[in-house]
């Protein structure tokens, strides 16, 4: 691989899944041409510190040796054109007019460094690949496998996190078999302008998981405390109820940079990296459950689908 072309994965501004999303779709695009990939979660990312931060490393270790420092170097070229080395490690406010972020100009491009900020589906980058490839031929749901167990790796901390509750938790350690369910809040599918509540749609399949496969526990992922209330009242008798103990709110959006009052407006510091710690922490023990049941339109939900092969019959994403 030449050593003076890079691919320089910044975040999107959305939640943690989101943003894991956008990374993992752009190894694969950095794999595809050629470059080395860094990622650098800056002030245009909901975790993020301050400008000399990278929020990315405060949960999973680097996709490579290099760093964004390492990499900006006088005399080197820039795509999209409205980078330089100046402006590289500020929000690009103007990247959602799309000028020059077509994926065939990102792909093609001869630039020394390609700075990605804008979301391409995997299916849209798998038309890229070639029979060379390790992806080719391979679903979007394979290659998001591949490219997870290759490249996501969680930091220590997070790792402690887990093993904590799994040591601490003998029920989920050794009461097999298990339910992973993931259940927002307020899941009337807005994106789609569906009608209907979705959070009902789950009873009869947690139902019909417990009659057939004799499930023993339901480990449960929510961010309403109204539905772990609900859940309480349904699956709680002897014991059969797991939780964390995650807080239960909705994540806020965030203010973009340019309609605050002062750079930081939007963050909440360390809470917010402690709650998103336990955000990975629940998606990481969902992975290991049995079965899982989750919402299709959630990144969290497709997430601990990507992180294990699930027999087709052991994981349902409701739409």
């Amino acid at each position: 691989m030449q050593t003076n072309r890079y691919l320089l994965i910044k975040s999107l501004g959305k939640s943690i899944w989101a943003d894991v999303d956008h990374v993992m779709c752009q190894l694969l695009a950095a794999e595809l041409t050629n470059r080395i990939p860094v990622v650098y979660w800056g002030m245009e990312s909901l975790y993020s510190e301050s400008i000399a931060t990278n929020a990315f490393e405060f949960f999973f270790e680097p996709v490579s040796a290099l760093t964004v420092n390492d990499i900006v170097r006088p005399g080197y070229s820039f795509y999209p054109p409205t980078w330089n080395i100046e402006k590289i490690l500020a929000e690009d406010s103007d990247r959602f007019k799309m000028e020059y972020r077509d994926l065939k100009s990102l792909m093609k491009s001869d630039a020394n460094i390609v700075v990605s900020d804008i979301y391409y589906p995997l299916s849209s980058i798998l038309a890229w690949t070639n029979r060379s490839h390790w992806s080719y031929g391979k679903t979007p749901y394979q290659v998001y496998r591949c490219l997870f167990d290759k490249y996501l790796k969680p930091k220590p901390e997070v790792k402690r996190e887990i093993k904590k509750y799994i040591n601490t938790t003998p029920d989920f350690r050794d009461e097999k078999p298990i339910l992973g369910i993931h259940c927002r809040s307020n899941a009337i599918v807005n994106e789609v302008a569906q009608l209907y509540d979705l959070n009902e749609l789950y009873k009869p399949y947690i139902w019909h998981y417990i009659v057939r496969y004799n499930v023993r526990h339901i480990f449960l992922i929510t961010d309403s405390n109204k539905i772990l209330k609900e859940y309480k009242k349904l699956y709680g008798v002897n014991g059969m109820l797991l939780y964390s103990d995650s807080k239960k709110r909705p994540l806020k959006e965030r203010i973009p940079t340019y309609l605050q009052d002062y750079p930081n407006k939007r963050h909440k510091g360390v809470e917010l990296i402690k709650d998103t710690i336990e955000v990975i922490k629940d998606t990481y023990l969902a992975a290991q459950c049995d079965f899982f049941i989750g919402n299709g339109y959630s990144n969290l939900s497709n997430t601990v689908m990507r992180l294990k092969d699930w027999p087709e019959t052991n994981i349902k994403l409701l739409y």
